[in-house]
């Protein structure tokens, strides 16, 4: 098969998942090669299927995207689907979520252009730290921790640019970190647990968080991630459900990534090859 892997403009050879889907690819007799998705110049019906990567500038332009995953699934299979895209890519699938019984992080949801008062929310839910995040992001842009008293003008500023999200701040984050569960076509691969550098509450390994394989996926986090991916409805080729815990240990779903999520294959052997058994499955 001929396979496009879509990237950004500038995400074109810094991807650490890219040179182990690409090997895996090759040893497997596919051609594969990086295309940007925002390149005029691609035909991307001359591939038989394009799977979404590093297109991390998405959040960016992100009614652009949902129109290039349309047109591109118009003309070849695409993974994940142009649907899952336009779902995805707004946060608000996490209410969703929520309403079919999945247990995520509390959040409070306001529209762009709403006002609350942030020390009244919080306070009415029990928070005293509450996390800020825009309703469309990737990598951890204009996510924000402040002490619920301090943070108004920064909730106004995000509401004024569009939806967001408030939650409380976790502090098991510094400890258990968050745990990224991938599956592929719904069987689960393997996970990997994210710390954030001391002191620091976010993850991603740009803003200095820390990555390790994680051997022995414990069986409640595999079981809720299987069950979330069910709960979406949808056929995902490749799907990352990233958990937290609370003060009890209970599991909470933080994040559903199904767009262009980093699956962390240059860290688990065998799981770029796992990936493409999935996608020569789904090809038929």
């Amino acid at each position: 098969m001929r396979i496009a892997l879509a990237t950004a403009s500038d995400q074109v050879h810094t991807d650490q998942d890219d040179a182990p889907l690409l090997a895996a690819l090759s040893a497997a007799g596919h051609e594969a090669s990086l295309e940007a998705w925002d390149d005029p110049e691609v035909d991307w019906g001359r591939w038989d299927a394009v799977l979404i990567r590093s297109t991390w500038d998405y959040h960016t332009r992100r009614d652009a995207f949902v129109d290039w995953a349309g047109e591109v699934g118009g003309r070849t299979r695409l993974f994940n689907d142009a649907e899952v895209v336009r779902w995805n890519t707004h946060k608000s699938y996490l209410i969703e979520l929520e309403e079919r019984g999945t247990p995520i992080v509390p959040t409070a949801w306001l529209a762009r252009g709403d006002r609350a008062d942030l020390a009244a929310l919080a306070a009415a839910r029990g928070w005293d730290e509450v996390v800020l995040k825009p309703a469309v992001g990737a990598g951890g842009d204009g996510i924000e921790r402040l002490p619920a008293s301090r943070g108004q003008a920064a909730l106004d500023a995000l509401s004024d640019a569009g939806d967001v999200l408030v939650q409380p701040f976790l502090p098991t984050i510094a400890t258990a970190g968050e745990l990224s569960v991938i599956l592929f076509d719904g069987q689960v691969s393997h996970a990997v647990r994210k710390r954030p550098a001391e002191g620091a509450y976010l993850v991603q390994i740009e803003h200095g968080g820390v990555y390790e394989p994680v051997p022995d996926v414990p069986a409640e986090a595999a079981e809720l991630a299987r069950w979330v991916i069910e709960a979406t409805g949808q056929q995902l080729l490749y799907a990352r459900v990233d958990l937290l815990v609370d003060a009890v240990g209970t599991w909470q779903v933080n994040e559903l990534e199904l767009t262009e999520p980093n699956l962390f294959m240059d860290l688990v052997e065998g799981s770029a090859e796992r990936l493409v058994v999935a996608i020569e499955r789904a090809m038929g």
